[in-house]
């Protein structure tokens, strides 16, 4: 309720006084000046500064915020964009002091945990983006196999060279055994597409992006691929996660709680209740397209959010209170370390932060 103005009080007094009923204005003023005494001690929404990709995590943060539901839920957010899967300069910027918090994937965490660039904490996953990633390839390249000598382009420390690298090994291969490009992932992505490289692992709107451009591009594997012969068939998992620095989630974790709250309590419910996904993901296509810089059609960022998981409050805080979760963060970092990523084990003890519980 908005506390009625200077001029607003006079005219009520001045109608009721005319009516004789000072006990009328009494019981109405007296709503009214709690409601102004409640406005004026109403806390001011804590500040927090975002980190956002290019990715859909970034338009449901900026939907969550243009709906209000951030503020409502006490905490006043301001964004840096990144461009590219840039994960690790979002980290090297929270290490800057300007980033408060961002969503990464696990394995850009795990790598600047392991280089003890800054002290992060896992506080929430924001999506999980696996299901929508893809090795894409030239069309005579017709199996993983057939990758070997060949030039592969992504982006090296993110979820994106995890992909490509368990892929190989599924196949008996390696780094060593691709000419790996290390480019972002945009360009990596133009690369493709201009037939500088032989095969790319893109971003997920990138995946629709350019099967729609280079129509004989081949999808030479896909996350399902992980659970069929040959090799291992253990699942592939890698969240996203938002993380914040350990001197964030101590001084700020009610600004923290505030935001998590809003997005998966607000924001995601938005996004897969079936009576508003549609203005849902046209709002978020308007945003990628204006905001971004980053051209997609609404049909590829439909394609692109539905194959994600997104999960409400409820489902969050089971996936980050599990034993799984911990236990996929435990493989991953097992995994770094065979393939010679990361140096020693991360003690993942005090890594993950729940700010979801209660």
């Amino acid at each position: 309720m908005n506390a009625p103005t200077f001029k607003q009080r006079r005219r009520m007094l001045r109608t009721l006084a005319g009516a004789g009923t000072a006990a009328a204005a009494a019981s109405l003023l007296g709503p009214m000046a709690a409601a102004t005494a409640w406005a004026a001690d109403t806390p001011p929404a804590s500040p927090l500064t975002i980190g956002l990709l290019r990715n859909p995590v970034s338009g449901l943060i900026t939907l969550t915020e243009q709906k209000g539901w951030f503020k409502a839920a006490g905490v006043d957010i301001s964004s840096i964009l990144f461009a590219g899967a840039g994960g690790p300069k979002l980290i090297q910027a929270m290490g800057g002091g300007s980033v408060a918090l961002g969503s990464v994937s696990a394995t850009a965490a795990l790598l600047a945990l392991a280089a003890n660039a800054i002290s992060l904490r896992i506080v929430s996953i924001s999506t999980d983006p696996a299901p929508a990633f893809a090795l894409l390839a030239a069309p005579e390249i017709k199996s993983v196999a057939d990758l070997r000598g060949t030039r592969v382009a992504t982006t090296a420390g993110t979820g994106l060279q995890y992909f490509l690298v368990r892929a190989l090994r599924k196949f008996g291969m390696g780094l060593a055994d691709i000419a790996f490009v290390n480019l972002p992932v945009g360009d990596a992505q133009s690369a493709f597409l201009a037939k500088r490289v032989d095969a790319v692992i893109p971003s997920l709107n990138g995946r629709y992006y350019i099967e729609g451009l280079r129509k004989d591009t081949r999808v030479l594997f896909t996350h399902d691929d992980f659970t069929k012969p040959p090799g291992p068939t253990a699942p592939f998992e890698d969240y996203d996660v938002f993380v914040a620095p350990r001197s964030i989630v101590e001084a700020s974790a009610p600004a923290l709680r505030a935001f998590l709250a809003a997005y998966h309590g607000k924001g995601v419910p938005y996004l897969l209740d079936p009576a508003t996904q549609s203005e849902a993901i046209a709002e978020i296509t308007r945003y990628v397209n204006a905001e971004q810089k980053s051209p997609t059609d609404e049909n590829a960022m439909r394609q692109q959010l539905l194959t994600s998981r997104f999960f409400d409050l409820a489902k969050a805080r089971e996936i980050v209170a599990s034993p799984g979760f911990r236990a996929g963060l435990d493989d991953q970092v097992h995994f770094l370390l065979e393939t010679k990523q990361i140096a020693a084990p991360i003690p993942l003890d005090a890594v993950v932060r729940d700010l979801l519980a209660g």
